[in-house]
């Protein structure tokens, strides 16, 4: 009897099963789930925006090239010694007409005088350089001092001997020896140059006090290089660049420079010439007359005396 009573009340249980079921859905509201219903067309998250096609950094706006850094100058490599390489000097210097010397005009003075002539200069050949300067006057010092033997004539070379005799014989008696080859040879070589004849103003002055004893004196050469007359001692090295004044007759330069004298003075100019010829000497004895006439008439109280720079080549 229960089982028909409950297989009559079955269906009205099945409705009422459903009733709650439908009342049950709209509670629980069984929407499909995100996943399944997808939303509305996945407005996606700004997809990083991305930023204006990657504007770069201002990536250190660099030094403008063009304009670098001093790049540190380089140094040379040599800061030659002032005796070796002195800096050459500008042309700006204007010379007076002294001891019969143009030195405003010195291409004058590249022709040689008659006792100075160099029959063949090819024996020079290894002197010659592209460009003139006191470095390369102080190699025709050297070669001189190398090629050369030096020995004491006393004298009797002066006036008498040519350049062509002494470069054939290789042998300087003396400092007029030394002048004549020297300014024959820097004249080859394209330098104006002057021979300048002095007398010692230390014997100058036992001279005039009645001492009696050998004549001293010293011959120095003027060359023109860089715009500029320097003076050298082609005997011993000494050389004045830039501030000589050929016009002023008195050199300054002291110590053992004539033979075994000890100057402490210095020398006074008594003549210049292309050579000892050119100048009015030829003979020994003229030379001896020459420096008495000079000795009686030079007033030593009143010698000033130049303030000059003397260096010199080593050897």
């Amino acid at each position: 009897m229960f089982r028909r009573a409950y297989t009559q009340s079955r269906p009205y249980l099945l409705l009422v099963a459903m009733l709650l079921l439908a009342a049950c859905g709209e509670a629980t509201s069984f929407a499909p789930q995100a996943a399944d219903t997808p939303s509305p067309t996945a407005t996606a998250p700004p997809s990083a925006t991305p930023s204006p096609t990657a504007t770069p950094p201002a990536t250190a706006t660099p030094y403008p090239t063009s304009t670098p850094y001093p790049t540190s100058t380089p140094r040379p490599t040599h800061t030659p010694r002032p005796t070796d390489t002195p800096t050459p000097l500008p042309p700006d210097a204007i010379y007076q007409p002294a001891f019969g010397i143009d030195y405003g005009h010195p291409e004058r003075y590249l022709a040689q005088g008659e006792q100075s002539q160099i029959a063949d200069p090819t024996v020079l050949d290894a002197l010659r350089a592209e460009e003139q300067s006191l470095a390369h006057l102080g190699q025709v010092y050297r070669w001189l001092k190398r090629d050369f033997t030096a020995y004491s004539a006393g004298g009797r070379t002066i006036g008498v001997v040519t350049v062509d005799e002494l470069i054939e014989s290789r042998r300087l008696g003396g400092c007029h020896d030394h002048g004549l080859v020297y300014a024959a040879v820097v004249r080859e070589l394209g330098y104006p140059a002057v021979m300048a004849r002095t007398s010692s103003i230390a014997w100058v002055k036992r001279f005039q006090a009645g001492e009696t004893g050998p004549h001293v004196g010293h011959v120095f050469v003027e060359v023109f290089v860089n715009g500029r007359w320097v003076l050298i001692d082609s005997t011993n090295g000494h050389y004045v660049p830039g501030d000589y004044d050929p016009a002023d007759p008195v050199i300054p330069i002291t110590g053992n420079i004539a033979g075994t004298s000890d100057e402490v003075y210095g020398f006074y100019v008594e003549r210049k010439g292309v050579d000892t010829w050119g100048f009015g000497i030829h003979s020994p004895q003229e030379s001896t007359q020459a420096m008495d006439e000079m000795a009686m008439q030079l007033d030593v109280e009143a010698i000033v005396y130049p303030e000059y720079t003397f260096l010199r080549y080593p050897r």
